[in-house]
């Protein structure tokens, strides 16, 4: 055997070590690709030059994971090496093995096309053996086509590169960054139909968005994806590092850039504007579900399984309690309405509805027999747009006590003839931080939905503040809190008249009613008023 026969031997033996047959096991192939990437493959460090890719313990558990599995989402740190390796397995995948089309999804078109010259940087310095056994490499800007009939893309969302094509592998790089995430997401989605993977990578950027949907389906198995978290220390950082970070960074850029824990990086990097020590404390309680009935006691809770009335506490007799209502349009496929029930003494959330419901059935049908089965609970409605509506309807049942606007101009608030809380640009703040206070200092919410809305509700750059996607739930519990600093005024106590025949009706008939404030009584009702016909 000659040394030609002799190196080409070796060369094959090389080839094989590399890129065992696709029937082998994931563990055969994982050793595979590190075995390339510690041997042929060149990366650019930005200090040390161009140096071997040799993998860290969290790089090595994400390529497995992306072998074994067919959906993965990966939450990671910044700058921990992630689209260094997407781009080199991307490029292993296509080079060595025949009929895998990859397209990798980035948001922009510049970060498109430097994703993929990390793979044309390190496909340039294989050695030459390498390049003649494989596949002729034909490279543009933003395609490396294989001769072997796979290629690898790197596009920008906006292009909707997957839609209609037959994909082995797409990769989305940033997914909480992408404009357009949730039509970028419907074109990939069906690709998976047909036997195709999907490898989501992205850092954190608050909560309620695409990314933070599957991350969360991933933990608690309510959709495909398998979810794997590297945190700051993923790489050869140390404490040293991370304190310099801390010192240099704000709270929430270092939450979303280097996070110690998935709850932090989604929690602190979407800007929230609720106490963060707060929301993580907050624990949910399953409710009990159904709806309030007539019985032969009045009114009564009858349990169904997906009832739109939430109970955690049944009224109790004595107590005083406060509503608020956030008023929605109440069109099929329009927002909810949500009304909470609040404890004035414990400043706990007893109950919740939460339904689509026409807006003066919300005040005839809902509020009003909820606010009496709580002990008359005096109740605020939103009375922008159709809330109006609601307190229009509440108002012709009768219904006290009903909170007025007040005037806020004023040195001291006057209740006046408008019924309802106003939200404003200047009282929705208000309403926001009182909440945030009320929080702080000991309210209890156990509403899952709600707190999640608590989470996700954040301020931008230009002091705007809104729930991502849905904030109904945040700022029907704000009016409430709102009711808590009214409920204890007079003109706000619950009228519990006696009923007929009662001694107390007796009494208020002989006597007069007496009012509790001045222990006075008011011109009794004579003796047969009410059996005097009109001479009309």
């Amino acid at each position: 055997m000659n040394d030609y026969n002799l190196e080409e031997l070796v060369q094959e033996r090389e080839w094989r070590k590399i890129a065992p047959s696709w029937k082998a096991s994931d563990d055969e192939k994982l050793e595979g690709f590190r075995y390339f990437c510690a041997n042929y493959w060149w990366i650019r460090h930005p200090e040390r030059g161009r140096i071997n890719f040799e993998l860290f313990d969290a790089q090595v558990e994400a390529v497995y994971l992306w072998l074994s599995e067919r959906y993965t989402v990966a939450l990671k740190a910044r700058q921990i090496g992630f689209s260094t390796l997407i781009s080199t397995f991307c490029f292993w995948l296509t080079f060595f093995y025949s009929d895998r089309a990859i397209v990798m999804l980035s948001k922009t078109e510049r970060d498109a096309v430097k994703l993929l010259d990390k793979a044309k940087y390190g496909s340039r310095f294989l050695p030459a053996w390498m390049k003649y056994r494989g596949p002729v490499v034909q490279v543009n800007q933003t395609r490396m086509a294989m001769s072997n009939e796979s290629y690898l893309e790197s596009l920008p969302s906006a292009s909707d590169p997957a839609r209609g094509e037959t994909v082995y592998t797409v990769v989305v790089d940033e997914l909480g960054l992408l404009p357009n995430s949730d039509e970028a997401w419907a074109a990939i989605e069906p690709i998976a139909d047909v036997g195709g993977r999907v490898i989501m990578l992205g850092t954190a950027h608050g909560e309620g968005n695409l990314f933070h949907k599957l991350w969360v389906g991933s933990q608690n198995r309510t959709n495909r994806f398998k979810g794997i978290f590297f945190p700051w220390w993923s790489g050869d950082r140390d404490e040293d590092w991370y304190e310099s970070k801390r010192r240099d960074l704000p709270d929430w850029q270092l939450a979303q850039e280097y996070p110690n824990d998935p709850d932090e990086a989604f929690l602190r990097s979407g800007h929230p504007v609720f106490n963060v020590e707060t929301l993580r404390s907050m624990q949910a309680v399953e409710p009990m579900r159904g709806r309030l009935v007539s019985g032969l006691e009045g009114r009564e809770f009858e349990e169904q399984r997906n009832g739109p009335l939430r109970v955690w506490r049944f009224p109790t007799e004595g107590a005083r309690y406060v509503i608020g209502v956030d008023v929605a349009e109440g069109l099929e496929h329009g927002d909810y309405s949500v009304a909470y029930v609040v404890d004035a003494k414990d400043r706990d959330v007893v109950a919740c509805f939460h339904d689509r419901v026409d807006a003066d059935l919300l005040g005839t049908d809902v509020v009003f027999n909820l606010g009496r089965w709580y002990n008359n609970a005096l109740v605020g409605v939103e009375s922008n747009n159709h809330g109006l509506t609601t307190n229009k309807a509440l108002a012709r049942m009768a219904y006290s006590p009903l909170y007025h606007l007040r005037t806020q101009s004023k040195a001291r608030a006057q209740p006046s003839e408008t019924l309802g809380w106003r939200t404003t640009t200047i009282t929705k703040p208000l309403a926001i931080d009182e909440l945030n206070s009320a929080l702080r200092e000991g309210l209890r919410c156990f509403d899952a939905d709600c707190i999640q809305e608590l989470r996700s509700f954040i301020r931008e750059g230009d002091g705007k503040m809104h729930g991502t996607p849905f904030d109904d739930r945040v700022m029907a519990l704000a009016i409430t809190v709102q009711m808590l600093k009214y409920v204890w005024l007079r003109e706000y106590q619950p009228v519990n008249e006696p009923p007929p025949g009662t001694w107390g009706h007796m009494e208020r008939m002989m006597f007069g009613k007496l009012d509790q404030a001045t222990r006075t009584r008011t011109e009794r009702e004579p003796i047969g008023r009410h059996y005097v016909r009109s001479s009309t």
